[in-house]
């Protein structure tokens, strides 16, 4: 479904159950879902805290802090090079319509996309080369004891492993995950980038029909992802076949592309785990 029906749906759960960490945990994934209009690091940020802290045994929230600090360490470094050149060619900017600012937008961001390909052909090591520190991490996950999770389950290869082993084993995976996709992740932080520079200066792109920002009572944040949601979408920028929201629904990017290819009882174990400790 749209980005706007899991929003509706989240809120309607948000209210329902305020205290659900596992709720928490679905809003940091729409967030940090590169093809997301509302694509937010800082707000998948937010949710996880809230996650961990309501419902602490949930698994699955270790390990999307998990994801999200290895993009914050490895990916945001490598966008902010081509957010700053884009912001000082804009700055230098004649006033434009939206549409022309959106065309701009759009070439920075496949600019990014495409040069983060080239490196990742060339030099697929010097993406993730700095060491992601998860101390932090497995001390409060190792407090927490979490027991479940699919994405848990599916870093736990054995029923009796601690949660250090579980981070570890789901570090290894989401590391390949985040390296093989990371033009996707780059590209939506460049896109989102290009969105704020023209809510911020509206004495360049022309915001006739635009709900003034500044304006007493105006809701900051959501104006913020009405105007994320106008914009073209990550996946008209790229055209790329090989790459949909779907795979990124959680933070097991291989796992999440062949979903539809694993039978009914993978999907079980998957889903609910196994406490067996014979396969």
């Amino acid at each position: 479904d749209g980005e706007m029906s899991q929003m509706k749906v989240l809120k309607l759960a948000l209210k329902s159950v305020p205290k659900s960490g596992e709720v928490w945990c679905e809003g940091a994934r729409i967030a940090l879902n590169p093809f997301c209009p509302t694509f937010d690091l800082q707000a998948a940020s937010r949710h996880l805290v809230f996650a961990a802290r309501f419902t602490p045994q949930y698994g699955d929230s270790f390990l999307e802090q998990l994801r999200l600090d290895m993009i914050g360490k490895w990916l945001v470094p490598l966008a902010e090079p081509f957010i700053e050149n884009m912001y000082d060619t804009f700055l230098k900017s004649k006033k434009m319509v939206r549409e022309k600012a959106y065309q701009f937008i759009t070439q920075c961001t496949k600019k990014a996309a495409d040069a983060m390909k080239a490196q990742l052909k060339r030099k697929p090591n010097s993406i993730a080369k700095d060491v992601v520190d998860t101390s932090e991490l497995e001390l409060h996950c190792c407090s927490a004891n979490p027991n479940y999770g699919h994405l848990w389950f599916q870093c736990r290869v054995s029923p009796i492993d601690s949660a250090r082993e579980v981070i570890a084993e789901a570090k290894d995976i989401m590391t390949n995950d985040i390296i093989n996709y990371s033009y996707t992740y780059v590209a939506a932080m460049v896109r989102r980038a290009g969105i704020m520079m023209i809510i911020h200066h509206p004495e360049i792109v022309d915001s006739s029909g635009v709900e003034n920002l500044y304006s007493n009572g105006v809701d900051f944040d959501r104006i913020v992802n009405q105007q994320l949601r106008l914009a073209p979408t990550l996946e008209v920028i790229l055209s790329d076949k090989e790459v949909s929201g779907s795979m990124f629904v959680t933070g097991l990017t291989g796992s999440n592309k062949k979903w539809n290819t694993y039978s009914l009882a993978e999907k079980r174990r998957i889903l609910f785990g196994s406490d067996s400790l014979v396969n």
